[in-house]
C-alpha cells in the first residue's frame, strides 16, 4: 500500500481516482451518482463489495472519475479501501493501488520542516475537496509552493 498524509487533507484527495477530469461540476455529478449507486446496493459482505466494484470495468470512468469513488459526510473515499476492510484491499486487481501523484512523490523526499510548511500552505488555502484534488493532480499546488520559497530554504 502506498499512502501519504496529502491523500487525506481537505476531506480527501481523489486525484488518483480518475483521469482527465472534465470540470468541477461534472466531477460532483459523477461522485453523486456513484454514491447513490453505492447506497442502493447496500454492500455488507466482501462479495457484495466486490460485486459493486465489478459492476463496470476499471477504466470505465464517469466524467473522468472512478465509479467506486463516493462521498460521505463531506469526504471522498473508496469503499473498497483496506482501511474499511481490516487491512484487506478490495481495490486490488481493479485499481493501481501504488499510484502516487508527482506532488506526493516529491513531498515524500522532503524533510519534516518542509513537509509541515507545505501542509500549512495547503490548509491556509481552504480549498474544497475537488479543487484540492485537481490542483494536486496537476501539480499546481506544488509549483505554487516552490515558487514562493526562498532559494535555499528547506533543502
Amino acid at each position: 500500500m502506498t499512502t501519504s498524509i496529502l491523500c487525506q487533507l481537505n476531506g480527501g484527495c481523489m486525484g488518483c481516482c480518475g483521469h482527465d477530469f472534465v470540470s468541477k461540476d461534472k466531477i460532483k455529478q459523477a461522485i453523486q451518482k456513484n454514491t447513490l449507486e453505492f447506497k442502493n446496493t447496500h454492500p455488507r459482505t466482501e462479495q457484495e463489495f466486490l460485486a459493486f466494484r465489478d459492476r463496470r470495468p476499471a477504466m470505465d470512468l464517469r466524467n473522468g472519475v472512478c465509479r467506486n469513488l463516493i462521498e460521505e459526510a463531506g469526504c471522498f473515499f473508496c469503499p473498497l479501501h483496506q482501511a474499511r476492510h481490516n487491512g484487506k484491499d478490495l481495490r486490488e486487481n481493479h485499481c493501481d493501488t501504488t499510484y502516487l501523484c508527482k506532488t506526493t512523490k516529491e513531498f515524500a523526499r522532503w524533510n519534516d520542516e518542509k513537509k509541515k510548511a507545505f501542509v500549512s500552505f495547503i490548509e491556509q488555502k481552504k480549498l474544497d475537496n475537488i479543487t484540492y484534488s485537481m490542483k494536486m493532480d496537476k501539480g499546481e499546488l506544488l509549483k505554487e509552493f516552490q515558487e514562493q520559497l526562498p532559494q535555499n530554504l528547506y533543502k
